[in-house]
């Protein structure tokens, strides 16, 4: 054999056994992709989104750039991307609260249903009912029952319609009591005014935060909302455990594009996605902010969409909340 035949040979041998990440990027990622973050930059998303452009980025070989765009609960990141052009190539980092806005707002800005499309879930994450370490309620039981009794119970809120406003209220209603709501702007002041132990006597709490209260001797949890009991709070029982659990709900987050991008490109888009959430450091992330990783393809994430859209619909009609 010539020379240059073994170099030639040799080549061939290395390029065939090169990594997936020498293949050609889907044709989508061919521009510059930008994954909007309709919240500001160091929230619970956040810390979440950024660590999910990098994997991706690594996974399509093309910078993922995080955007974040607050405002109206999210609507308006949310708003950008719906009424954005497919061209844009843009990714909606979505949330729960984005199927509660639609049933809260008057003149909504976009159809969920139409104007985005639902491309994967990437985390779910409970919800924690929580009160004062130094409270004399140890149990739902105990809460429900001095609410009967008319003992003024008070609950916090991190702002009016939203997902830990429901659920408060879906409990008060279910269980045939009376409590006051208290809205504070963001979850951040409700979990300082129970802190106190002067001003609310319990809430609903996203996990990162309420574990790590609860780990400091602050608060105290009774109730979780996964399907199951949570492994940072094992001893904690389920509200379905607790014949609750029509008012469990979970934070999750998940990926939507604009509503008219192809379907292949959201499949491509989703497979990406997967591939690249699939790591022990990814995994090791999630689990450090209380979140599990949860994926799906877009058929089933679309159909989530739906049942999401109606539930908090109906819950928000059920509590009297719409047309803010």
């Amino acid at each position: 054999m010539k020379p240059w035949s073994r170099v030639v040979l040799a080549l061939s041998f290395i390029f065939a056994a090169a990594p997936q990440s020498w293949a050609a990027p889907p044709a989508w990622a061919e521009r510059p992709v930008r994954l909007i973050v309709p919240s500001a930059a160091g929230g619970s998303g956040d810390t979440l989104a950024r660590p999910l452009a990098e994997a991706l980025g690594n996974e399509i070989g093309q910078t993922v750039v995080v955007e974040n765009k607050g405002g109206v609960g999210g609507v308006l990141g949310a708003s950008m991307v719906a009424n954005s052009s497919p061209a844009d190539n843009q990714l909606l980092f979505g949330a729960v609260h984005h199927m509660i806005a639609p049933a809260v707002l008057k003149n909504f800005p976009y159809d969920t249903r139409k104007d985005l499309k639902a491309v994967t879930l990437i985390a779910a994450m409970p919800n924690v009912l929580v009160v004062n370490a130094n409270s004399p309620y140890h149990s739902v039981d105990d809460l429900l029952a001095a609410a009967k009794q008319g003992a003024g119970v008070n609950y916090g809120t991190s702002g009016v319609a939203t997902m830990l406003h429901l659920m408060a209220g879906k409990l008060e209603k279910k269980s045939g009591t009376t409590m006051t709501a208290v809205h504070y702007k963001g979850s951040g002041p409700a979990v300082m005014a129970l802190i106190s132990g002067d001003q609310v006597d319990f809430m609903f709490e996203t996990m990162p935060s309420a574990v790590a209260q609860i780990r400091n001797g602050r608060l105290r949890a009774l109730a979780v909302s996964s399907p199951e009991r949570a492994p940072a709070l094992p001893d904690v029982p389920t509200l379905k455990e607790l014949g609750m659990d029509e008012i469990s709900a979970q934070t999750w987050y998940g990926i939507f594009m604009q509503g008219d991008v192809p379907d292949a490109t959201v499949q491509s888009v989703a497979d990406s996605i997967h591939r690249a959430l699939n790591t022990d450091k990814i995994k090791e992330i999630w689990e450090g902010n209380g979140a599990t990783l949860v994926t799906n393809s877009p058929a089933e994430f679309t159909v989530y969409v739906d049942q999401q859209l109606n539930y908090w619909a109906d819950s928000v009609s059920d509590l009297g909340l719409s047309n803010f």
